[in-house]
């Protein structure tokens, strides 16, 4: 299997489990049936058109025609996707535009997979990247004129009046103040600015019409396609084994039937705005600026007008910003040239380690989780002062993140990067809920996936060629995250151990990709910004990426995972199990110099001094509770040698 083919194997189990079970379908999807074959095959009819006619074949034509398959000496892919030909009645086309045209007119399920891509250039070519990224909000918009008579519909009650709690002129204002086209328009809807009475600018997000209708049939395919996947027997030579129920073995081990309803559930609910603004008002109140209770993150959130919010149109406070890959808005409104450029691009980098760090601090801390930090739902707001705050949008997607699994994935950061110990990153499976408990009771088992993670981590894992020793003055050296290599590894180790991805453990990774995505966006738009020609984009890629080390998310994470380790306020048991492993050595002796380690990466990567850092660990009950046991530890071992030493020289 190639790393591409492995890669978007996984993807595609990833984005099926991405749901919780919570998650429903239409009652027209809960029952089998002819009419849902129907449905499935039409729709199968319908996306073969469109990949197969405006896609695969101007593009086959093209390369028949002009025999310029990719390769190193005519640029490879990158060339292929900017490849231009001509398409009737909109001029020429290149090969990314094509399909990035083709997932929009798909619609929303397939415009997913396109967003995905394009947030990430450092895994597809910058030409297909660049085109891809125009899914997220720089889609075709529908007439507006729709759009107004949907609100009014949604917002009118029975009978053409006005539901009680909004004033019919109140709605007339809001309607007639409508900008004329759509600022941002994207696959499931298209966002106005407009005016409402009391409460000042606002954004106004309605739905497409007939895109829930278009969802159902693409559940009714991908459920049909399935059905008739997990029904295929497993090959005469495979191995039945893996089959633990009885049940006969299968070709494919993977519920794909069960993952796609968890799938497909879960972009049903994305089509529900009333679910958008409750998710939306709970952020807030954690994380906003203004109300926030968190104490490490402090972002701007627009205030979300409940009662003008349905199920088909959202209305929230309208926020003022550029994204975070964007330097030409900036610099064509503020002047400066390329000095302007090098500080729009310094002030957009600093953000996206906020974003970073405010991810992180979600999923390790408060554990609600904003699953889809993409350039188009993070924004760089300048204050009236002149200086520039974070600010998010589209609250579609949040997740919540179980206590345990935070202080799992805690743990496994500390083990992996302070020590290196593969298997006690392995044991920590069953708190992180991937791998059914059965697996890891069975010592064969565990044994061969810490051998697989092993081998996961040598090759996702790239760690300074001169790594410092433990009694180095320097921090531990963390090792850089590629998260292409542990796609392609970790699609290996799916079916192997049965692995179930979680849908907060999934959301995590592609926040965390996603953010990281963005950093190498900018960078490319630096280079872009400096007129470096294609060829030299790689070379000033890495160039730029190694200017700013804060870009590998685990340099980071770490921090973050020592500092709960040593302070533990939840007072878990598996923090305190590792934590101790930490600072013991073999003989389970207290190792001064793992203490001191300890506490010194805690306080040079977080740039705190070591007694801030004590003083943090004594705040938390765990801490102290930690602390007293070491100098009871340390007392009773040292009276311990003053009797021994008492006792040899009276002998």
């Amino acid at each position: 299997m190639s790393t591409t083919d492995a890669s978007l194997e996984l993807v595609e189990m990833i984005v099926t489990k991405e749901v919780q079970n919570s998650g429903s379908l239409p009652a027209s999807l809960k029952s089998d049936g002819d009419n849902r074959a129907l449905a499935a095959l039409q729709r199968a009819v319908e996306i073969g058109t469109v990949l197969g006619g405006k896609v695969m074949a101007p593009i086959l034509g093209s390369l028949v025609v002009e025999q310029n398959w990719p390769s190193e000496e005519n640029g490879g892919w990158e060339s292929f996707w900017a490849t231009t030909t001509e398409k009737a009645g909109r001029g020429s086309m290149s090969h990314a535009q094509r399909l990035a045209a083709a997932l929009e007119e798909l619609g929303p399920t397939y415009v997913k997979f396109g967003q995905a891509l394009g947030s990430r250039p450092d895994v597809v070519p910058p030409s297909l990247a660049q085109a891809l990224s125009a899914l997220q909000d720089d889609m075709a918009p529908f007439d507006s004129e729709v759009a107004k008579d949907i609100i009014l519909e949604e917002l009118m009650g029975y009978d053409d009046r006005v539901r009680e709690d909004i004033p019919l002129k109140d709605l007339e204002a809001l309607v007639s103040s409508l900008t004329e086209v759509p600022i941002a328009a994207a696959s499931v809807g298209q966002v106005y600015k407009a005016h409402l009475p009391g409460e000042g600018d606002v954004a106004v997000k309605v739905q497409r019409p007939g895109v829930r209708l278009l969802v159902e049939r693409d559940a009714e395919l991908l459920l049909w396609v399935a059905t008739l996947l997990e029904s295929i027997p497993a090959l005469p030579t495979q191995d039945s084994s893996n089959s633990p129920t009885g049940a006969p073995a299968r070709l494919i081990n993977t519920q794909l039937v069960s993952a796609t309803r968890e799938f497909m559930s879960r972009i049903f609910e994305e089509l529900d705005y009333t679910n958008e603004a409750s998710n939306c008002a709970k952020f807030a109140e954690l994380y906003s600026e203004r109300e926030g209770t968190s104490p490490d993150v402090s972002v701007v959130v627009p205030k979300v007008h409940l009662q003008w919010c349905t199920e088909n149109v959202l209305v929230m406070e309208w926020v003022d910003g550029t994204k975070l890959t964007d330097v030409h808005t900036a610099n064509a409104t503020g002047g400066g040239g390329a000095a302007k450029s090098d500080e729009v691009v310094k002030e957009n980098l600093e953000l996206v380690k906020v974003a970073i760090d405010s991810t992180l601090s979600q999923l390790l801390i408060t554990g609600i989780l904003h699953c889809d930090p993409h350039a188009g739902n993070l924004l760089k707001i300048r204050r009236e002062d002149g200086s520039v705050t974070l600010g998010y949008l589209d609250f579609g997607l949040l997740s919540t993140i179980p206590q345990q699994v935070r202080d799992a994935l805690i743990c496994s950061v500390a083990l992996q990067v302070f020590e290196r110990d593969v298997d006690a990153v392995s044991t920590l499976f069953g708190e992180l809920q991937l791998i059914p408990q059965h697996i890891l009771d069975d010592e064969n088992e565990r044994a061969a996936l810490a051998e697989a993670l092993h081998t996961t981590f040598e090759n996702s894992l790239l760690y300074p060629e001169a790594s410092l020793s433990a009694s180095g003055d320097e921090p531990t050296a963390i090792p850089e995250l590629k998260f292409d290599k542990l796609l392609d590894a970790l699609s290996r180790l799916v079916p192997r151990f049965q692995f179930d991805l979680p849908p907060y453990f999934i959301n995590n990774a592609r926040a965390l990709s996603t953010l990281e995505g963005i950093a190498k966006v900018s960078c490319l738009i630096r280079c872009f910004a400096d007129g470096l020609h294609r060829k030299t984009l790689n070379t000033s890629f890495a160039h730029l990426q190694s200017l700013d080390p804060s870009f590998n998310v685990l340099t980071i994470m770490y921090p973050y995972a020592l500092n709960r380790l040593l302070q533990n306020p939840s007072g878990s048991s598996v923090v305190d199990r590792t934590l101790q492993t930490l600072i013991r050595s073999s003989d389970g002796n207290i190792d001064r110099q793992k203490i001191r380690r300890l506490l010194r990466d805690s306080a040079m990567i977080s740039g705190q001094s070591k007694r801030r850092v004590l003083f943090d660990i004594l705040k938390t009950k765990p801490g102290r509770k930690l602390t007293r046991g070491l100098l009871r530890e340390e007392l009773g071992s040292f009276a311990d040698l003053r009797r021994k030493g008492r006792t040899s020289e009276e002998e």
